[in-house]
């Protein structure tokens, strides 16, 4: 037993092992949520009773990001790195009763105020689906409780290195939800399937909670008005208003969603969902992996190390997200019918969803990088810039948006040119394709100009150094693409595409053909990032040695 809980305690200090396990760990819960989407598929299609379900979760959503005022683990770090044992246990104490006194009062106001808010968020609901959103919301409250606390339990997780546990925890999180799906909602109804991914967030917290060894919780009620809270609300301030546009901005395209044609806000989470996989496991992974050194490396000044861990991260993700997004750009239709094509989820539904796929996955990339990028410009105490990009590129998004909403409701130009390179032109209503338009368009600006302010603040781009990586990735990607699509119709001949293991054979065997071809073409051009990741890999099961921890996530105890 001892050493069953060995591992989940062992300390992960080299950035690439430790991006590894939590892109296993991301892999395995990302199976987990597809299975999840595919079941709510089956069950209920793309459906009102569907967009009923997700549009219960705004409200709580955005409690939840304001509440990262407390609880985000980019902004706890590095309050956690340069503080003795006493002081650190008594910052988390006051933390942990500032997050708890203002949550309850959060949920309370939300929930007496709930009915105002979806009925001026929701305008396309009938006054039934209202009522039934109402009370899916007032329960979901629960969520940014559990998943609050698991936030300051995952910032100690990540300050000790602990990162097998940190990504375990999102396993448990979709493990509750599947359970609501396959067991509480035929019991319960709606009502069971929310309170699935109440379970779900309270098993986020509680797998995290025996593994915070050497570090004291308790309720500190004294030093809740100390100078360290109220720098650590300033720091994560911008940030959280960032992220409550982000919420806010996607409630506004939910409000569009839900004017349209039934199961349009399905659609669009069901086609996110999809896209976000490649993201979370790519960059998140990569992201919080890399900050723990990043904000090291800026408390000690050392701008070498800094760029050279940054540096390192960038490549990596570019590495396997220009791929991916290739894949899913070739692959969209293969991988909507395997994964959500089943029961209630028609046709119609299918097409839509992997159009709607295609435009997102454009954006995989920026999305990806965006992870390091904040992270970077948090280890550096520049969190404002990004806060006004946010707000900019929200703006961008919601007008592309709306004039794609405009563009799509009329037989033009655009709307038949979408049509026909979407193969949609027997669908005479595609304008729920406008969000998707909206939310790359949006994350492109982002990208951009996040960039340009790195630029401004660290005296260099993203991308120094990294030319000729870029470039033999683009390459092998295009060609991994282009295999991918000959494989396609090479297979289409072979298997039964009316079947779903036709489908998912051709999907499959494509995607081979795809991976093969890329990891081909780099190591013909022998690859920086190909040769790192073998060494890596055969390394795992071994102690990092000393030159590997250069660019490697700083002992602890090492610091002042």
């Amino acid at each position: 037993m001892k050493r069953f809980t060995g591992i989940f305690n062992r300390e992960i200090s080299n950035i690439h092992h430790a991006a590894f396990w939590l892109a296993g760990f991301g892999v395995l819960a990302d199976i987990l949520g597809l299975f999840r989407d595919r079941l709510l598929a089956g069950v209920f299609g793309a459906s009102r009773a569907l967009d009923i379900y997700y549009a219960a979760f705004r409200v709580p959503d955005i409690i939840y990001t304001f509440m990262l005022l407390f609880t985000a683990s980019t902004a706890i770090i590095p309050f956690l790195l340069d503080r003795s044992a006493e002081k650190r246990n008594e910052f988390l104490g006051a933390l942990t009763a500032w997050f708890l006194f203002v949550i309850v009062l959060l949920d309370v106001i939300a929930f007496f105020a709930m009915p105002k808010i979806m009925l001026l968020s929701l305008p396309g609901f009938s006054e039934k689906d209202l009522t039934e959103a109402i009370t899916l919301s007032r329960i979901l409250l629960l969520s940014p409780l559990f998943l609050g606390v698991s936030n300051i339990f995952s910032s100690i997780t990540q300050y000790l290195n602990r990162f097998i546990v940190y990504g375990l925890s999102g396993v448990f999180y979709n493990l509750g939800i599947i359970l609501g799906v396959g067991v509480f909602y035929p019991v319960w109804g709606m009502t069971g399937l929310v309170l699935g991914v109440v379970f779900g967030a309270f098993l986020h917290m509680a797998v995290q909670m025996p593994f915070l060894g050497g570090v004291s919780l308790y309720l500190n009620w004294q030093k809740i008005w100390s100078r360290d809270i109220l720098q650590l609300a300033l720091l994560s301030l911008p940030r959280t208003l960032g992220l409550q546009i982000s919420q806010i901005i996607f409630t506004i395209l939910t409000g569009v969603a839900s004017v349209l044609a039934s199961g349009s806000i399905a659609i669009i989470n069901l086609a996110s969902n999809l896209q976000g996989i490649p993201i979370t496991i790519i960059g998140l992974s990569y992201g919080v992996a890399a900050f723990p050194s990043l904000a090291s490396f800026s408390i000690k000044k050392a701008k070498d190390s800094f760029t050279e861990h940054f540096q390192a991260a960038f490549r990596h993700i570019l590495f396997w997200a220009l791929p991916f997004s290739v894949f899913l750009l070739v692959l969209r239709a293969q991988i909507v019918r395997v994964i959500l094509g089943s029961g209630a989820f028609t046709w119609s539904d299918t097409r839509l969803t992997a159009a709607s796929l295609f435009i997102l996955s454009i954006s995989v990339v920026f999305q990806s990088l965006f992870y390091l990028l904040v992270r970077a410009f948090y280890a550096d105490d520049e969190s404002w810039r990004p806060l006004i990009i946010n707000i900019i590129s929200g703006f961008f998004c919601l007008v592309a948006a709306f004039w794609f909403l405009e563009a799509l409701a009329h037989d033009g130009f655009v709307a038949l040119s979408i049509k026909k390179v979407l193969d949609l032109s027997d669908i005479n209503d595609i304008r729920v394709l406008a969000i998707p338009f909206g939310m790359f368009f949006g994350s492109l600006v982002n990208f951009i100009l996040l960039s340009f302010s790195f630029r401004i603040i660290f005296g260099w781009f993203p991308a120094k150094g990294s030319l000729k990586n870029i470039l033999e990735i683009l390459a092998a990607s295009f060609v991994g693409g282009a295999m991918a699509f000959f494989g396609l119709k090479i297979f289409a001949v072979i298997f039964n595409l009316h079947t779903f293991f036709g489908i998912f054979m051709q999907g499959f065997l494509a995607g081979i053909f795809g991976i093969l071809a890329d990891v081909g073409i780099l190591w013909i051009l022998k690859n920086r990032e190909l040769a790192e990741i073998f060494a890596s890999v055969r390394s795992t099961t071994k102690e990092p040695k000393e030159a590997a921890r250069q660019v490697a996530a700083p002992e602890p105890e090492k610091l002042p």
